[in-house]
């Protein structure tokens, strides 16, 4: 039996414009878009990563018909409408730039929650002490923090990023300037959104509805999400006959989104989709492992996680369950069929026909077990703590006999550096190592997809920069 377990490097090794830059950068566009030009084509969404990609773009251009790739006015009015309202874009546009993966997209949603939970955890303490919460905040400097005062000290960055997150406002008009007009400074407040219901402002703030809100932005980011993957990737039409580069594989676990295998190779083949997948009933999970603020525990906000989402879109988490469950069963059974057939006390009463059935029997377990046999590759995934649970359901499946050889494809040397310090992560170093001198581990190089089926890049065209 082959399985293949496939992440977001299975569709970019397909020349697919899936990472997280890709579909920032085409957000972007689209949010600064003149509705005057017209629709939207594939050149207009990506142009400007041309140069810096030329040679990944030149290849999806050389394999799939972008020219059909075409957002109406009307859908781009749509979306920059929902681009404009949304917190979290918003967020991750203007403040952090440094990501580079979807892990890192992932990482720094966590990071924003940790510094919510901190600010509210913050207010709980001003309203304990003063019986009231809304004064203003001061930007933090080595000159000017007062413990015991009323206003909250925070640094301008952090000041921003929850300007940026609508948890409070700015009120320029009360600007003012300290420490001999070395820092000017803006007085902001919380946004009287987050009020209690039908309390008065003596009654404290409102963590819940604030975390629902904070929540409903990111289901609305997970939707615009969506909507790029329908309009852009999910219409990219192949314009090639390629071949498949694996073996047949009787099982597939994606953590993508998308359906590629099934539109390059596979039409018919099922796919297990632990994260969700795309389209109008899209149940896509996007969000963190877990919740580090203990303030965000209490507040109960799981619906961050991506446990909780997966079980709250019913998407295909059991993964290798069945498969686990049928070797524990048969190994359980073949240890009771060998202790009775090398027992002695046994031995003395049995027949002859009775000592041929058990050896029968395991006969029948062992020939079970070599079907259950074979190879799991794993394409594009990045081996994460993120997804912890499923890696060490891959590495229970081998315990003293060797039942799957686990293949892991890597793009280049770092990733394969990379793999090998998130798998030492999480699993034992011992248990690597053993693995790989008994050869049930390998890292294998991608699959060449271009070259295997004799794809030539194409000429992008040259766009000019705004």
């Amino acid at each position: 039996m082959n399985i293949l377990i496939v992440g977001n490097g299975f569709d970019l090794s397909h020349y697919l414009p899936t990472k997280y830059d890709h579909f920032m950068m085409a957000m972007g566009t689209i949010e600064k878009w003149d509705i005057a030009n017209g629709e939207m084509s594939f050149d207009d969404l990506f142009g400007s990563l041309y140069e810096k990609e030329d040679y990944f773009f030149g290849y999806t251009k050389a394999m799939y018909d972008t020219d059909q790739i075409k957002i109406s006015v009307e859908q781009v009015i749509k979306l920059k409408k929902k681009l404009e309202k949304n917190v979290w874009y918003q967020y991750f546009f203007d403040h952090v730039k440094e990501i580079k993966t979807w892990i890192d997209f992932e990482q720094k949603i966590n990071e924003a929650l940790i510094l919510v939970g901190n600010f509210l955890n913050e207010i709980e303490e001003k309203f304990k002490l003063y019986g009231k919460f809304n004064y203003g905040l001061k930007i933090l400097e080595k000159s000017n923090f007062n413990e015991k005062s009323e206003c909250y000290y925070i640094t301008k960055l952090k000041i921003d990023l929850l300007e940026t997150l609508k948890i409070c406002i700015s009120n320029q008009k009360f600007g003012e300037i300290i420490s001999a007009g070395l820092t000017d400074l803006r007085k902001s407040f919380i946004d009287e959104s987050w009020y209690k219901i039908d309390k008065k402002e003596e009654y404290g703030f409102s963590s819940d509805q604030y975390l629902g809100f904070l929540y409903k932005e990111l289901d609305s980011l997970i939707k615009l999400f969506n909507d790029y993957l329908v309009l852009v990737i999910n219409e990219l039409e192949i314009t090639k006959n390629i071949q498949s580069p694996i073996d047949e594989v009787e099982q597939i676990y994606s953590f993508n989104y998308t359906k590629t295998f099934q539109r390059l190779y596979a039409e018919k083949q099922k796919i297990n989709y632990l994260h969700g997948r795309l389209g109008e009933d899209q149940n896509i999970v996007l969000g963190i492992s877990n919740l580090t603020s203990q303030l965000l525990i209490d507040q109960k906000a799981y619906g961050f996680t991506k446990y909780h989402q997966k079980l709250l879109k019913n998407t295909d988490y059991s993964f290798l369950h069945d498969i686990k469950e049928k070797l524990f069963n048969l190994y359980s059974r073949k240890e009771k069929f060998i202790y009775a057939y090398n027992s002695a006390e046994h031995m003395k009463i049995r027949s002859l026909a009775e000592t041929q059935k058990l050896f029968k029997k395991i006969e029948d377990i062992n020939r079970s077990l070599a079907n259950l046999n074979g190879k799991i590759i794993i394409w594009g995934h990045s081996l994460d703590r993120s997804d912890i649970n499923y890696i060490k359901e891959i590495f229970e499946l081998n315990q003293l006999e060797k039942n799957f050889e686990i293949v892991i494809y890597y793009y280049n040397s770092q990733t394969k550096f990379e793999l090998l310090a998130n798998l030492l992560n999480i699993l034992e170093q011992e248990k690597v190592e053993i693995w790989m001198k008994k050869g049930w581990l390998k890292f294998e190089s991608n699959p060449n997809i271009v070259e295997l089926n004799n794809i030539k890049p194409v000429e992008l065209p040259k766009i000019a920069k705004a």
